[in-house]
């Protein structure tokens, strides 16, 4: 029987070990026991504080995008102008993958069962429509202070996830591919330019 009060750090010592076997293996290539064995626990551990597998691999999935949300809020919402916000949130999505490279494997890994695994397909909904809210409240915030073209805003907040996601699928896919820094000066640019 686990100890009093394990429970919370249990969980998290389990989702933590089976977000590192995921990055290190691909979630087609793991196992119950590949976690338990990462996370020093047996696998009755996990079968006490998890209903199965797949009860894991989505905890990690929504674990990664709150983190990843939690990390760019930071540094985005402490700062009023709209244009300074829009282009710090750009500014940080631009750097997921060098600050946090785990994000983008994890993403690809649970990308390829979206279509077709409802509870994935709800999460990975829900993180892109958080997304594009944000920068849809970011966007409006912008255009009510007439600092953002009100006739340049309706497609914006989708043109910008599309941008910062598929950048940062390819640059950790391919990571040499092109540099990191430059391109986000010319994101910012091309949003830039765009919007105001």
């Amino acid at each position: 029987m686990p100890k009093l009060g394990m429970e919370a750090v249990r969980r998290e010592q389990v989702i933590e070990a089976a977000r590192k076997c995921i990055v290190d293996k691909g979630v087609a290539n793991l196992s119950v026991k590949d976690i338990a064995l990462a996370a020093g626990v047996s696998t009755g551990i996990i079968y006490h504080y998890f209903k199965n597998k797949e009860d894991v691999l989505l905890r990690v999935l929504r674990e990664s995008f709150r983190k990843s949300y939690d990390q760019v809020m930071a540094t985005v919402e402490p700062i009023k102008p709209p244009g300074e916000k829009l282009f710090k949130y750009i500014e940080n999505l631009n750097q997921v993958p060098r600050d946090n490279p785990d994000f983008f494997v994890l993403l690809l890994n649970y990308l390829g069962q979206a279509k077709s695994h409802e509870p994935v397909q709800e999460i990975v909904r829900g993180f892109i429509r958080n997304v594009a809210s944000y920068v849809e409240d970011l966007v409006a915030l912008g255009v009510a202070e007439d600092v953002f073209a009100r006739d340049k805003a309706d497609h914006l907040p989708e043109m910008i996830v599309a941008l910062g996601l598929g950048l940062g699928i390819m640059w950790t896919i391919e990571p040499g591919l092109f540099d990191l820094e430059r391109m986000g000066r010319s994101f910012r640019e091309l949003i830039g330019g765009y919007i105001t």
